[in-house]
């Protein structure tokens, strides 16, 4: 029998060189399989598409992205067919149930100016949002438009709901922190229902990543209840950002940035007018960090510009947080002379009591029918 003359030497480099080439093409599948949400992360992190010239419009590379994609509308698809049916089944079951006694609606009280004092204090119950996995949706182009908005309108003092009115909460991780508190409140003192879509990480200005306009959209379309909206984000937008793909990114705080940036707020805007739906915005806070901190004022000139364009309702979170100017406090001074921790150590997101005053100064600026109201 023939006998091998390698030594153990190649034998083991051999193994190596195996080892290292399927690693190799492992990592290479991955890349090819996982590229757009490799360029969705570039996009948010280093605000740039990192994609290699030639290599990103070739046909056969592009083909993992469309996979990829086609695989995530397949599970979308497979879990949507089973929330499908879990819904029939519970309609099937309330149309056996007998009809609640209903109440005799009175006429809502004329909502009186809004005080500058905080209202009761929310005290919620603990409570585990449920998880929502929106569909990704594509990006649609905006065109520049002035708001539909009549002749001699003027903003109402305080948004109103009437008996079966449901709330809607669009943000990010601010919103995570602030929109169970306010859901809290509004079902156990007001008997009333929300939806919370507040989702981390997102904005307006990476579409690709979420986009929030077509998600208001498909919401409102799908949820004729909803008659108020209340919107909370910014710290994830003050960033160079994509339009068109292909295309150089949009310098942040240029004429160009600012003209798309107002576009994608006015297509919320003009969504909900479209189905009747009364907006809250609060403008985000001051931040630690100066830079960012400044970004956050721009940014908040955006958002309250639009809203009084549309006449719907906002408010700035420096005024619920006691901030003047430009300056920043982990605490705020109580009217009883102490102090509160209202922001967590990042400088960026408030801590529980700081969540629950936005909460309570949003809840103020609503006005709810009084047989509604089910705690005190």
């Amino acid at each position: 029998m023939p006998v091998s003359n390698r030594s153990p030497l190649s034998i083991s480099l051999g193994s190596a060189a195996k080892v290292f080439y399927a690693l190799v093409v492992t990592s290479l599948l991955l890349v090819w399989f996982n590229q757009q949400s490799i360029r969705l992360y570039c996009q948010q992190k280093y605000h740039d598409d990192c994609e290699v010239p030639g290599l990103s419009q070739n046909p056969q590379w592009r083909f993992g992205a469309q996979l990829n994609q086609a695989l995530e509308n397949a599970r979308v698809a497979f879990v949507g067919s089973f929330t499908g049916q879990v819904m029939v089944a519970e309609a099937a079951a309330e149309q056996e149930l007998p009809p609640l006694p209903t109440l005799a609606e009175e006429p809502a009280p004329v909502p009186a100016p809004v005080a500058t004092a905080h209202a009761a204090p929310v005290h919620p119950a603990p409570q585990a949002p449920a998880a929502v996995h929106p569909q990704p949706v594509a990006v649609a182009p905006v065109v520049s438009h002035p708001p539909k908005v009549e002749p001699g309108a003027t903003t109402p003092l305080m948004a109103s709901l009437a008996t079966g009115d449901e709330v809607f909460f669009v943000g990010d991780s601010l919103m995570q922190g602030v929109a169970p508190h306010m859901a809290n409140t509004l079902r156990k003192r007001y008997n009333v229902k929300s939806l919370n879509l507040s989702k981390q990480s997102t904005g307006l200005a990476y579409p690709s990543f979420f986009n929030w306009p077509k998600t208001v959209e498909s919401t409102l379309a799908s949820n004729p209840n909803i008659r108020l909206m209340v919107i909370f984000l910014g710290p994830n937008d003050p960033w160079d950002m994509p339009v068109v793909k292909g295309k150089p990114f949009l310098r942040f705080k240029t004429p160009d940035w600012e003209e798309a940036y107002r576009q994608r707020i006015d297509s919320i805007l003009d969504t909900a007018q479209a189905h009747n739906v009364q907006v809250i915005w609060v403008g985000p806070p001051n931040m630690e960090k100066p830079k960012l901190s400044t970004a956050m004022a721009y940014l908040s000139q955006l958002y309250k510009g639009q809203i009084e364009q549309y006449h719907q309702h906002y408010v700035s979170a420096n005024e619920i947080l006691g901030y003047q100017s430009d300056e920043f406090s982990y605490y705020r001074t109580t009217g009883d002379g102490k102090k509160v921790k209202t922001r967590v150590d990042d400088g960026i997101h408030f801590t529980t009591t700081g969540q629950k005053l936005i909460a309570e100064r949003v809840i103020s600026l609503i006005n709810f029918p009084s047989q509604q109201l089910t705690e005190h």
